[in-house]
């Protein structure tokens, strides 16, 4: 405020200096005219009198002058203006340089001098400058400092040690909440900057109020321009009592005034004058146009000069202070600084804006901006008059970091309801100083939103669809990429299966004689529904943990995969169970894994599967067969079967997934039957639809109507699990056929007849099949819907059943890479009423084993022709027809090992005997007692030998391969076992008799395998009812009603199924004896008759 109030005042002062003069010329004049013969005595005081007022204006303009000049450069500070002032204060600045330089312009000449020593003198270094510097100046260049010779110092330097400065720890900086640490003097002292280096400060902090507190740090304002015409004048010393505060600022104050000379006339010209041409100057010389004023010397009188001057003139002259700057103080402290703005544009000639713009000049350039605006607001909805309030506007100017919108710029005026209502106005903004420019705008906006909402539209749905077909075709060809690479892969790992089943073959009989290891992996790799629908699938593929007494041989070493860990006691109990035959360390040959990632898939999931994701066990897998000769026995043999077999690098005895899944089918086993040509039973196979089974089957019927039930099985199924079967005597069409024949054979013989006999056939099984069939798994399939609904999915076959008694032989055999087929063993199945494998019993006593064998051999070459290699059995069944003729028919072909194989490996390790194929004999090596008979009760003999006192013995063996009693769970290993040795329930291994238990799981399983070693088939099924009835006593039985796969009603029917073997397998023993007794009789006495 002192800077204006200074500001104000130079000004009055040099208002009321002109003043003064003009009245004193004025009086001189007057004066020269009344008394022209005065004495030059009064003009000399008159003169006197001007010069001392002269002095006393430049006096009050010096004083003025050091205060406003110590205000701008000590005080003041301002902001950069807008840039349309600055340009309008440029053209105003240029058009005064220009004027006030004309006068003192330079030749080009003396402007380059000027130039060349002022460079001479920023630029001392060169030798032309230092010459015209000691010349001009007398400043003579100094002297070249000297060479410092290098000397090394003793000792040690000792380093200044800069402390770094401290840090704001990370857990305050990023804990908003956090206390931050005590700040000190010398941390203020660094400033400001290095505080928010170093976090004292955070960065969301505005540091406005920093800056603009007095005295600011950094200081922003307008920028003094100097005319250009002034660049190269040069100014007179300045003596005066200033000093040299003001150096570099060119002022005009100093000057001297020049003493006038009132007698000369002096011609006045203007800027364009001084630049037109010699010749139109000349000739607008005119002698009336002469404003010098005659001048004529005066006598001296007393002449008071401040009563001949104006009163504001006086009164500023001898004051320096007055009334317009109270006016204005007062003014620019209690005004409301609200101001006009009329038809869009701002009046600014009123006190209040002037005094507003006073007020505010340090921030005018973002108060003009805002101001702006609203003219602009305003001029667009044409409203006559708005008042500002220009208070408000100053606080608006100050948000810095975002542009005013249009309801901030409307707050800022006082008649806000008026004008609101104005612009609120439907269409105002079309009636505006420019209303077409904005009208024709708008239509071409809307229009041009329109058309670009069209196109755009246009475009995206053109862009969807290309996205679509790009999508669509990219996913195409990444599945044909991802095919073939998986055909690739297929291929090549089809590729390495097959040249490791090569080499198998060509090693094959070397590698029988060399020590070597088998890994047996017993997955049962089948279709994922009939894995998901067997009960405790587990425990079913580590039912075969007799596959460990292959290491009986003294150069095999057994690796076995279990499909989960195996408890200490199951391991321990078969380190046991391997060493009576006298194996030192057996756990030295024998190594039990498991995948470590079982329990991270689902129970149904194949063993190969779970140990394909399982790299640790794999790795041990081939860490224990590395430099050793190796191969894998499979169980049910699959795809991931071949994976890992590749994956390990080691052979697999047995044939491709693919062979083994189309002739391991029903259908795939007729056609291998039919290859063989060996007796099957009447049926039909390859079958895929329901009218194609039921033509079958009538046809089947028409043709054979001795046979009473037909069976239907399910291609893939196994176990019973896919039969089922239909009484045909309860038809009307069969028992109509069957009076028919009995009468006439001209049915049989008229093709017309047959077919229409044939139709009502077809009739009839369509109306009662769905009724009369019997499910034997009503838990798979408890309709007949859903049994056809699989059965015409994967095929299945229709078979007839024979009448009256009927046995099920099976044989095992190997077929090895070699292309020799080995007869392994022979078994008698025991089934229960619904076709459900319950047990075995060895050898086999049902059929004529000559008959047996040869079918049996005659069916593995065929499969050995097919391609398929490793472990199979062929199930048949024995029956006497009509006439009492022994029958053989092959009805199933199982491609894997299976658990009669692998109980006959267990059964002979524990006897150590061996197996004669063609006799269909067990012997074994048995010590003779002295009080044992020639002949056993059932005439089994016993073969002597002289020389050690050792003999042969004929043993058989009956197995339950899957016991299970909920009781088991409740009892200890040991426990059990002591019960066991006190009931007599044992193995004898002198007399290489007795009762032997496999362990599967753990007890807590509830599931425990039992085979028993007799003389014979009777006595072995003794035993096992024996101990079938120790299990039950000793556990008790249980009252669960659960239909589950093992239930407490499965044991149940299994010491049902074995009992009544039992009892059909003594019947068949008397009948034996009884016609040995016969035959021996009959021999005698024809010894007799000859002697």
């Amino acid at each position: 405020m002192s800077q204006a109030h200074h500001t104000d005042d130079v000004g009055k002062i040099l208002m009321g200096v002109q003043a003064d003069l003009k009245a004193l010329r004025t009086n001189l004049a007057a004066t020269v005219k009344g008394d022209s013969g005065a004495v030059p005595t009064e003009a000399a005081r008159k003169m006197q009198a001007v010069q001392l007022l002269v002095d006393r204006a430049e006096q009050d303009i010096k004083l003025k002058t050091e205060a406003v000049l110590h205000a701008t450069l000590n005080e003041q500070y301002t902001t950069l203006p807008a840039i349309r002032d600055t340009n309008k204060r440029r053209a105003t600045t240029g058009a005064r340089g220009h004027s006030a330089g004309a006068s003192q312009r330079l030749t080009v000449q003396d402007q380059l001098n000027s130039k060349r020593q002022m460079d001479m003198i920023m630029r001392p270094e060169g030798k032309q400058a230092r010459q015209f510097l000691e010349e001009r100046f007398g400043v003579t260049a100094p002297a070249a400092p000297k060479a410092k010779d290098a000397h090394k110092l003793r000792g040690t330097l000792i380093r200044k040690k800069n402390s770094e400065a401290s840090v704001l720890p990370a857990s305050v900086r990023g804990d908003p909440q956090g206390v931050p640490p005590k700040l000190t003097q010398k941390d203020v002292s660094r400033g400001m900057e290095d505080l928010m280096n170093r976090g004292f400060i955070p960065k969301h902090v505005d540091l406005t109020p920093a800056f603009v507190k007095m005295p600011a740090p950094v200081l922003c304002g307008q920028v003094q321009m100097h005319p250009w015409t002034e660049q190269f004048v040069k100014q007179e010393p300045y003596t005066n009592t200033l000093g040299f505060n003001l150096s570099g600022i060119k002022m005009d104050i100093v000057t001297r005034a020049q003493t006038l000379d009132l007698n000369q006339a002096r011609a006045r010209t203007t800027n364009s004058m001084r630049h037109a041409p010699e010749t139109n100057r000349s000739d607008r010389t005119d002698p009336k146009t002469d404003r010098s004023i005659p001048i004529t010397v005066v006598q001296p009188t007393t002449v008071n000069i401040n009563a001949n001057l104006p009163p504001s003139a006086g009164a500023g002259a001898a004051d320096g202070a007055g009334s317009p700057r109270d006016y204005n103080q007062l003014l620019d402290e209690f005004s409301l600084h609200q101001f006009i703005i009329r038809r869009g544009s701002t009046l600014t000639n009123t006190p209040e804006f002037e005094s507003y713009r006073r007020k505010h000049a340090s921030a005018w350039g973002p108060i003009q901006d805002v101001i702006n605006g609203l003219e602009q607001l305003l001029s667009r909805y044409a409203v006559p008059v708005a008042y500002v309030d220009g208070n408000k506007v100053a606080l608006l100017s100050q948000i810095d970091f975002r542009a005013p919108s249009v309801d901030d710029m409307i707050d800022c005026l006082v008649n806000l309801d008026q004008v609101l209502e104005l612009i609120k106005l439907p269409g105002r903004r079309y009636k505006g100083s420019n209303k077409d420019v904005v009208a024709t705008l708008r239509l071409q906006a809307v229009y041009r939103g329109h058309l670009c909402r069209r196109g755009f539209r246009d475009s995206m749905w053109r862009f969807r669809a290309a996205l679509t077909i790009q999508r669509l075709w990219k996913t195409v060809t990444t599945c044909r990429a991802t095919a073939k690479i998986v055909e690739q892969v297929v291929e090549k790992r089809r590729r390495d299966f097959e040249a490791l089943s090569k080499k198998l073959r060509q090693d094959w009989q070397l590698l029988k004689r060399r020590k070597r290891v088998v890994v047996h992996m017993p997955s049962i790799s089948r279709e994922e529904a009939q894995r998901v629908s067997m009960e405790d699938f587990l425990i079913r593929q580590n039912l075969q943990m007799g596959r460990l007494t292959w290491i009986a041989s003294s150069d095999v070493e057994v690796v076995y995969v279990s499909p989960f860990p195996l408890s200490p006691d199951v391991v321990q109990y078969y380190t046991k169970f391997l060493q009576i035959q006298g194996l030192e360390h057996p756990d030295d040959r024998f190594k039990c894994v498991h995948p470590e990632n079982y329990d991270r898939f689902p129970s149904h999931f194949a063993l190969a599967t779970t140990l394909l994701y399982s790299p640790r066990c794999l790795k041990r897998i081939a860490n224990y067969c590395k430099g050793k000769e190796a191969y894998i026995i499979p169980g049910i043999v699959g795809p991931d079967d071949v994976k890992v077999a590749t994956h390990l690098r080691m052979p697999m005895l047995s044939p491709e997934p693919q062979l083994a899944a189309v002739y391991g089918s029903k259908s795939g086993s007729k056609r291998i039957f039919s290859v063989a040509e060996v007796n099957t039973p009447p049926g039909a196979y390859d079958l895929y639809s329901e009218h194609e089974t039921i033509h079958s089957l009538a046809r089947l019927i028409f043709e054979r109507l001795d046979v009473k039930v037909w069976l239907l099985k399910i291609d893939d199924e196994f176990a019973g699990r896919g039969h089922a079967s239909l009484d045909v005597t309860q038809l009307q069409c069969h028992q109509a056929l069957t009076r028919e024949r009995e009468r006439s054979m001209s049915l049989w013989l008229d093709p017309n007849k047959q077919q229409a006999a044939l139709n009502k056939v077809v009739e009839e099984l369509a109306r009662v099949v769905p009724r009369a069939v019997r499910i034997a798994h009503k838990r798979l399939f408890p309709t007949w819907e859903g049994f056809l609904e699989t059965f015409t999915r994967v095929g299945g076959v229709i078979e007839a059943v024979p009448t009256g008694a009927v046995a099920s032989p099976e044989v095992n055999l190997l077929i090895e890479p070699s292309g020799e087929v080995v007869v392994q063993s022979t078994h008698d199945q025991v089934f229960s009423a619904d076709y459900q494998y319950v047990g075995a019993t060895f050898p086999q006593k049902s059929t004529n084993q000559t008959a047996l064998r040869q079918a049996a051999m005659a069916v593995g070459k065929a499969c050995m022709d097919k391609g398929i290699t490793g472990y199979l059995s062929v199930d048949f069944v024995s029956f006497n027809d009509a006439d009492g003729m022994q029958r053989l028919w092959a009805v199933d072909l199982n491609i894997g090992l299976t658990d009669t194989a692998v109980s006959f490996e267990v059964f002979r390790f524990i006897t150590s005997g061996h197996y004669n194929a063609v006799e269909n004999a067990f012997r074994v090596d048995v010590e003779e007692h002295p009080d044992d008979s020639r002949s056993s009760a059932d005439g089994s003999t016993l073969d002597e030998s002289a020389a050690s006192g050792h003999g042969q013995a004929v043993r058989g063996y009956a197995v339950c391969d899957m016991l299970y009693h909920p009781n088991l769970a409740t009892v200890q290993y040991n426990v059990f076992f002591n019960l066991c040795r006190l009931k007599g329930v044992h193995f004898d291994l002198q007399d290489k008799m007795g009762t032997a238990f496999l362990l599967v799981d753990s007890f807590a399983g509830g599931v425990i395998s039992l085979l028993t070693v007799g003389k014979d088939n009777a006595s072995s099924l003794r035993l096992l009812a024996e101990g079938l009835d120790f299990i039950q006593l000793q556990l008790g039985v249980s009252r669960s009603v659960s239909d589950k796969f093992l239930p407490e009603g499965h044991f149940k029917t299994s010491l049902k199924e074995i009992k009544g073997r039992l009892d059909a397998a003594v019947e068949s023993a008397k009948q034996e004896r009884e016609e040995r007794k016969l035959q021996q009789q009959q021999s005698r006495e024809m010894d007799l008759a000859n002697s």
